[in-house]
Parts: structure tokens; sequence; C-alpha cells
């Protein structure tokens, strides 16, 4: 699961992955050395489902630099489920 190390990597390392950081810039919040400290291996368990019934495709970098949550993905979402293909997202 190539996502998960964006949401696993505070818990595990103690820190976001720095293409995470890259990404998302000031808008992801920094972690004190005692809060890293803290926070790295503070689970007992973890149980990830992560599940998504639309058709994606890439999307380029925002070129206005406006980013949002909603781009950081760099995913173009067709909107449409699986079982109803979308002609610009079937190849």
């Amino acid at each position: 699961m190539q996502s998960s190390p964006r949401f696993m990597d505070p818990l595990v390392g103690g820190d976001y992955p720095l293409s995470m950081r890259r990404l998302v810039g000031n808008r992801l919040p920094r972690f004190t050395k005692e809060q890293s400290k803290l926070l790295k291996g503070a689970f007992d368990f973890i149980g990830l489902n992560y599940y998504t019934t639309y058709y994606a495709a890439s999307l380029p970098p925002s070129s206005n630099g406006l980013y949002s949550s909603n781009t950081d993905n760099q995913a173009n979402l067709s909107g449409a489920p699986l079982n109803q293909a979308s002609p610009e997202f079937v190849q």
C-alpha cells in the first residue's frame, strides 16, 4: 500500500515522509523533537482498510500555486463508480 507511509510514518518514525512535506508544505503540522519522540511507536494495534470505488488518473501539480487537501493526491477522480466506466479513464 503506497499511500500508507503518509499516515503511518509519524507513528512509526516520528515524522511525516519528506515527499509529503514537499507536497503539503506548511499546511502539514511540525512536531517538536519531544512530540516526535512521544509519537514514535505510541500504538498497540493499528488496522487500516482503505477502499475506493472511483477511477483515477494522474493530475499534474497545480499550475496556479493553489494547493489544498483536494489537490495533494495529484489525482483526477472521475466520480464514476468502477462499474460505470468513464471513457477518459479507460484505455
